[in-house]
């Protein structure tokens, strides 16, 4: 641990000091581990219970083709009394799937990617709590799933949900989704981040921002007529922007219910993507395209990027009427051409989008 300034007994000193967390991380995790798939591949997320007898048709594309990933629920979407139905019929899809396996591949990553869409979905399970977790560990086949959901993550839940993931294969990825009223308090939260780095073996693909059970824990419902970041749970969305994307780690966007409201939605989703958040949880096919629509990138900011990530950029120089710098800039660049490798590029002068690259 570094030493603390011998006039650490001014109060502005201690408090500069007090805002480095990075002398209690291990080296071990000073980073993130790589992964093969980019977190914007998330892209517009569809719940389903997995009660459902089509999650076999939507995975090889026969429904909802252009679905980015799907998340199979055991939880809030499956009544008490299904939740044995429920995991019957995972079981029975990871058979099929297993059956099937030679025609279904793996979704394509960012740089291989060569075909309009990727052979099948990004596929997740979110289980019902830790206990769950660990008997679909034990599940045939379980290990063709992109990984796992986790409902309710914070301190008092973490040391369960790592206990739970020690039978899961390292290469699947995890999301914790951040849902709980502890996750209004700031310090728990500096907590959680490196506890995350510390609890698991596996990477953590994204933080999953959970409105709805936010909300409740004000003893609040989202507002029809208002985008959430004009809500206290906005407020909130910020501050864990700022306390794990420092650390790392990218967040996805709640969920938007009103379906009647698609001006609103798209006013939300500008937000959500020029927060950098990487995806959103998506209600009803109807939403999907207008996901992807919100994240693809306009063709001068690709310009920008590209020219902030060349090989022969000065430290400062105009393009597009726009100060660049790479030293500050050269991050914003890399997750824009991360993005564009996900979604395409859409003219600057319309709003049609297609895949350019």
């Amino acid at each position: 641990m570094p030493d603390i300034p011998n006039n650490s007994n001014n109060e502005s000193d201690l408090y500069n000091y007090t805002q480095s967390y990075e002398h209690l991380i291990t080296e071990r995790h000073a980073l993130l581990r790589p992964h093969t798939h980019h977190p914007y591949q998330l892209g517009a997320s569809l719940y389903m219970p997995a009660t459902r007898q089509d999650i076999w048709q939507v995975i090889k594309r026969d429904k909802l083709s252009t679905i980015n990933s799907i998340i199979i629920c055991v939880e809030d979407a499956v009544n008490h009394d299904d939740v044995e139905l429920a995991l019957e019929r995972l079981q029975e899809l990871l058979n099929t799937w297993a059956a099937h396996i030679d025609s279904i591949n793996d979704p394509s990553t960012p740089e291989s990617n060569k075909q309009e869409q990727p052979t099948r979905p990004l596929v997740f399970v979110r289980p019902r709590n830790p206990m769950m977790l660990q008997k679909l560990a034990h599940y045939k086949h379980i290990e063709l799933l992109d990984g796992f959901v986790m409902p309710k993550v914070d301190m008092c839940s973490l040391s369960n949900w790592r206990m739970a993931c020690q039978n899961l294969s390292t290469d699947q990825l995890l999301m914790p989704t951040l849902e709980t009223a502890a996750l209004f308090n700031p310090h728990h939260n500096q907590e959680l981040a490196i506890g995350f780095k510390e609890a698991f073996s596996q990477p953590v693909f994204a933080l999953r921002i959970g409105g709805n059970d936010l909300f409740a824990a004000l003893r609040l419902r989202r507002p029809k007529n208002s985008i959430v970041y004009d809500t206290p749970i906005g407020t909130l969305a910020y501050q864990l922007l700022g306390c794990f994307v420092p650390h790392g780690f990218y967040l996805t966007a709640p969920v938007f219910e009103y379906l009647d409201q698609p001006t609103l939605f798209m006013q939300e989703l500008t937000r959500d993507v020029s927060l950098g958040l990487v995806g959103k949880t998506v209600i009803h096919p109807s939403q999907i395209a207008l996901v992807q629509q919100a994240y693809c990138v306009p063709a001068s900011t690709l310009d920008e990027a590209q020219a902030i990530l060349h090989s022969e950029a000065k430290a400062v120089f105009k393009y597009n009427n726009t100060m660049l710098e790479p030293a500050t800039h050269r991050a914003w660049a890399t997750e824009i051409i991360n993005r564009a490798k996900v979604f395409g590029t859409i003219n600057n002068d319309n709003t049609d989008y297609s895949s350019r690259l």
